[in-house]
């Protein structure tokens, strides 16, 4: 682990800490990871994602936005049925404290209920939420609070789609620990490239002892630095 990475999950144990409401990490005794995507669904990199996820039986966990819902509900359909986790990432991609708190109650409930009704689903099962770009204020979060939502961060997020794909790879296995979550994105037509960072580095994971668990099931708890 490099010296960028120990600055970095410090400075994310410490959001744990701050925002213990939050999910940043999961429990640091279990070796587990989330692996997550942002953005889609998307026509291209939807499909492929789910194929690399299925070669190797792992659950993950998507965050939509309601627009490409919209557009692509028998991808929806497709993520849920082959049992992935269904998460909210917003309606339109747009920092959530730039909206007007009446519009952005608005915006979340038509993606929930959106996915309900395309997975058959209680809308009260979805509250694994991902605000755009992870930008939230205290305001802005205390209302996703009182809306019923469970804001998910990350502590890796590497930018797959304008970096070498060496370097993501890298980066992913660098910033692994117990209790990771990872950011990935299927949206945006990002091409094969994402799917093939999930090829590569599950098997590479896997061999340091890592389970993959979705969100919902991975649970953060506060992390006091040594």
């Amino acid at each position: 682990m490099n010296l960028i990475t120990t600055i970095l999950n410090r400075y994310y144990r410490f959001m744990q800490n701050k925002y213990p409401h939050v999910l940043w990490f999961g429990d640091p005794s279990r070796y587990e990871i989330a692996l997550t995507f942002d953005d889609g669904p998307h026509p291209r990199d939807t499909p492929q994602v789910l194929e690399i996820l299925e070669k190797h039986k792992i659950q993950a966990t998507f965050f939509l936005s309601g627009k490409a819902v919209e557009q692509y509900p028998d991808l929806v359909k497709k993520i849920h049925q082959s049992g992935h986790h269904i998460g909210i990432h917003c309606y339109r991609h747009i920092p959530f404290q730039l909206e007007n708190p009446s519009t952005l109650h608005i915006q979340l409930d038509r993606t929930k209920n959106l996915l309900a009704n395309i997975c058959s689903v209680s809308s009260q099962t979805l509250k694994d939420l991902r605000p755009p770009y992870g930008a939230f204020t205290r305001k802005t979060l205390s209302y996703l609070t009182e809306w019923g939502y469970r804001v998910v961060m990350w502590n890796s997020i590497p930018p797959h789609w304008m970096q070498p794909f060496t370097w993501t790879t890298n980066q992913i296995i660098d910033q692994a620990c117990p209790g990771s979550v990872i950011v990935l994105h299927d949206g945006h037509g990002h091409g094969t490239k994402v799917a093939k960072v999930v090829d590569w580095i599950v098997p590479k994971l896997r061999e340091q002892g890592y389970n993959f668990v979705t969100t919902e099931n991975m649970k953060g708890k506060n992390i006091h630095e040594s």
